[in-house]
């Protein structure tokens, strides 16, 4: 953005024109967390078509169990790190 030095500053700000909304941390967050919950909802579908003798794929459930289970420890650890983030801004001297 150009700015004109004989323009008052409120006419400068009428005219910029706001960015498309970003992504941010908060929305990372939550597409992750819809994620992990995917993996998970895919890993009982795959367990009660197993147990039910719909799907023989043993090979395929230990996958997708294992798939769950590692993005559920990799958000409890994201989550951890958050905490202990905050807890560290709370404890600074203003």
């Amino acid at each position: 953005m150009k700015v004109n030095l004989y323009t008052p500053l409120g006419k400068q700000a009428s005219s910029i024109k706001p960015a498309p909304a970003e992504k941010g941390f908060l929305d990372l967050i939550r597409k992750e967390i819809k994620a992990v919950d995917h993996d998970q909802k895919a890993m009982a579908q795959k367990l009660m078509a197993v147990a039910t003798g719909q799907d023989p794929d043993l090979v395929g459930l230990t996958l997708t169990a294992t798939k769950a289970e590692l993005s559920f420890k990799l958000l409890l650890q994201v989550r951890s790190k958050i905490l202990q983030a905050y807890q560290e801004i709370m404890r600074m001297q203003l």
